[in-house]
């Protein structure tokens, strides 16, 4: 601003006062644009909102400037009367200078908020996935510790009628329950388990029932034999298998459980058949049910697998019939 003249034989008092009435008016309009229009407005969407008050911004700045421009102009004309006063060409050139400066400060400011604002959008995106991860993990330990207390429950009930019974029986199934207690704590406090460990499990855990049911014991498993390094969620699987027993088997003739299970890169597929009584059915029509297996296991499946599983449950002709499908 203070050289815009210096080619001509302008007054330094003209010049000095004309560049800082100038300055003083960019310095306010950038300053209205970058602190109040850009984030207030533009930043947020308004752009109707925005354009409007930029161009009322625009009209008061000109009128500013012909205020400044009048005032160095009659102070020229009486304190300094044999002083060249700005022509026409030089008020273009001086408005051209002060929009220019307040044109590229809002430039170099939105540039500048942009990158800011894509940054932090970046670190809050960051940390919302890193909390929800967190959230997820907590969720399914706490999911995960709903199934022990669940299964024990069970067992024990199971133990309690044996006791009196036939307590040789009963022995042996304390050392198995041990041996299931064992995996339960020790081997399924990872994300993932070998496969083979958990039809392990599930062997152990039939055999079990076996001893419970001396009778109609009319269970089918069709498992792999080889499931090297095959890797799956912790007693993913075992819930399905204890509701079936708990449904399926009631000491009558019509009582039978059905067990497959087939691995194919990438996809796991479990199915599982019983047959369900009708007093069951009927309880499952006219209330909820109050068990957390099944409730339990399909809030593991979506947090763990999310889109990558397929759950099918049906109920035709007293047959109950599930099929999980998940792609590892």
């Amino acid at each position: 601003m203070f050289f815009v003249f210096s080619n001509r034989q302008y007054d330094i008092q003209i010049r000095t006062n004309l560049s800082i009435l100038l300055l003083i008016i960019s310095f306010a309009s950038a300053r209205v644009t970058n602190k109040i229009l850009i984030p207030k407005f533009l930043f947020k969407g308004k752009r109707g909102w925005f354009l409007y008050l930029l161009f009322f911004l625009l009209i008061i700045s000109l009128w500013l400037i012909s205020i400044a421009l009048f005032l160095i102009t009659l102070y020229s004309s009486i304190a300094l009367p044999n002083t060249i006063l700005p022509s026409l060409e030089d008020v273009i050139i001086i408005l051209t200078g002060t929009y220019s400066i307040s044109l590229l400060s809002s430039v170099f400011y939105f540039t500048k908020e942009s990158y800011q604002s894509k940054e932090e959008k970046l670190i809050i995106e960051k940390e919302k996935n890193l909390l929800e991860l967190k959230f997820k993990e907590v969720q399914l330990q706490l999911l995960k510790e709903q199934i022990h207390p669940h299964f024990i429950f069970n067992m024990m009930n199971n133990l309690y009628a044996l006791v009196n019974e036939n307590p040789t029986l009963s022995r042996e199934v304390i050392v198995r329950l041990s041996d299931l207690l064992e995996y339960m704590l020790y081997e399924c406090n990872t994300e993932k388990v070998e496969l083979s460990k958990e039809i392990e499990f599930i062997n152990n855990y039939i055999e079990l029932e076996k001893i419970r049911h001396d009778e109609n014991f009319n269970v089918t498993t069709d498992f792999p034999e080889d499931v090297s390094g095959i890797k799956i969620a912790p007693l993913i699987l075992f819930p399905f298998v204890e509701n079936a027993f708990k449904h399926g088997l009631k000491q009558t003739n019509k009582d039978f459980i059905s067990m497959k299970l087939e691995v194919s890169s990438p996809k796991i597929q479990f199915s599982i058949n019983n047959y369900k009584h009708d007093a069951t059915l009927a309880a499952d029509k006219t209330k909820k049910s109050k068990g957390l297996g099944l409730k339990n296991v399909q809030e593991r499946l979506e947090l763990l697998y999310q889109k990558r599983y397929e759950l099918q449950i049906s109920t035709e002709n007293n047959i109950f019939d599930l099929t999980l499908k998940i792609i590892r």
